[in-house]
């Protein structure tokens, strides 16, 4: 099986989804502003470790993991280590660095998908409470450590499920061309009890992805976030400003809106013709350096956080990039502009730009009401001590 690692965030599509007319990318003194407002923050100390990531609170704690191993760390809500535990090797429950975040499933455990070693659920303590297979071997994946969800435990019908996407859910075709695109499935339901699973959501009508070309996976990579008080679904897809919101309190999503979102900045692609892009390909930098992508989605309250990475404005500073002829300071200044970016986009349909402090680039995690974020870390020294802060978005 091939595995590509891609660790980077990737031009303008005017399309035919009408936007709302109110939808604004600059504040005005109509529009509300937004701030995080810290509540709390907590240190933990002497860590070693290659890539430390938050993954989940509650009441009783907080939980680590290395994510370049299995290893992973417990602290009461003061900081103090409570434990720690790994699932490495050939030993029951293993999973690697190819593992995602974190869930937490109504009773408390931990939820992780490993698309190596499949779908595991913890005790906190470690104990294996499910050790399930691998749905489908993966030819491919790619993206850097975040603290962003790329899966989410949801309720539907009093039973639990892992609701998640992969590059790669289904057996390799026999030619990748656009009639793949057009049946394919695009979100995977697993039962937490049994792991009966299944794959549903094919792109929507009007997608940029049924035009009749191929594209790179990483274009249609989803994010997603479900809603268990409204029953409705948020979906987009990561090269395509269109957000999708599905009604989902019958068995099936069924399209409910679909919002052209005018993001600044973002540029999405009309893909390749058939035979220009190998089926598993995530992406291509030499020929698409600063690709836009769609990089988490949120339902926070009332509205919805989205965050993103923009394509930068000049063209022929990309040329130059993709010529290898840019300067080391023309490159820095084209992914400046390509930052992240994290706006909020209003139940009234008004996409207000959010300003947020300097983080770990790991970036944010969303629980319930709370935003938690690690501070960024400025020393020369190889970072030990970490500090988490637990924060609440208001409106100014």
């Amino acid at each position: 099986m091939k595995i590509q690692w891609l660790f980077t965030s990737v031009v303008c599509l005017i399309f035919s989804c009408q936007t709302k007319d109110n939808q604004s990318e600059n504040s005005s003194n109509e529009l509300p502003s937004y701030e995080l407002e810290v509540l709390d923050s907590v240190t933990v100390h002497d860590i070693l470790t290659r890539v430390f990531l938050f993954q989940t609170a509650d009441e009783d704690g907080i939980i680590f993991r290395d994510g370049a191993s299995s290893d992973v760390y417990l602290f009461d809500r003061d900081g103090n280590p409570t434990g720690k535990w790994d699932k490495t090797g050939d030993v029951p429950g293993a999973f690697s660095m190819t593992g995602g975040n974190f869930a937490q499933d109504k009773a408390g455990n931990l939820v992780i998908l490993d698309i190596m070693n499949g779908l595991k659920v913890f005790k906190k303590d470690g104990e294996i409470v499910q050790n399930f297979g691998i749905y489908q071997n993966q030819w491919s994946l790619g993206g850097p450590f975040s603290h962003f969800k790329t899966y989410q435990v949801i309720e539907k019908g009093g039973k639990e499920y892992l609701l998640y996407s992969l590059d790669i859910i289904e057996e390799a075709p026999g030619d990748y061309d656009p009639e793949f695109l057009q049946t394919r499935r695009n979100l995977i339901l697993s039962d937490l009890e049994t792991e009966e699973t299944k794959t549903f959501l094919p792109f929507p009508e009007g997608s940029q992805f049924l035009n009749g070309n191929v594209f790179f996976f990483a274009d249609f990579r989803p994010v997603f976030s479900y809603d268990e008080k409204s029953q409705l679904l948020y979906l987009m897809f990561q090269n395509e400003p269109i957000l999708y919101t599905y009604d989902w309190s019958g068995e099936s999503p069924v399209l409910k809106e679909k919002t052209a979102l005018n993001l600044e900045g973002f540029a999405a692609g009309e893909g390749f013709e058939k035979g220009a892009v190998s089926f598993a390909q995530i992406f291509d930098y030499k020929i698409i350096p600063y690709p836009s992508q769609i990089l988490n989605l949120e339902k926070y309250g009332d509205d919805l956080l989205i965050s993103y990475k923009p394509t930068p404005a000049n063209k022929d500073d990309i040329a130059r990039v993709i010529a290898k002829e840019a300067s080391k300071e023309l490159r820095a200044e084209l992914s400046k502009e390509a930052k992240m970016r994290t706006v909020v986009l209003t139940q009234d349909g008004d996409i207000i730009p959010l300003a947020l402090p300097e983080m770990n680039p790991y970036n944010f995690s969303v629980i319930g009401e709370d935003i938690w974020w690690m501070k960024k870390y400025v020393g020369e020294e190889e970072q030990e001590d970490f500090t988490l802060y637990r924060s609440r978005l208001v409106k100014k």
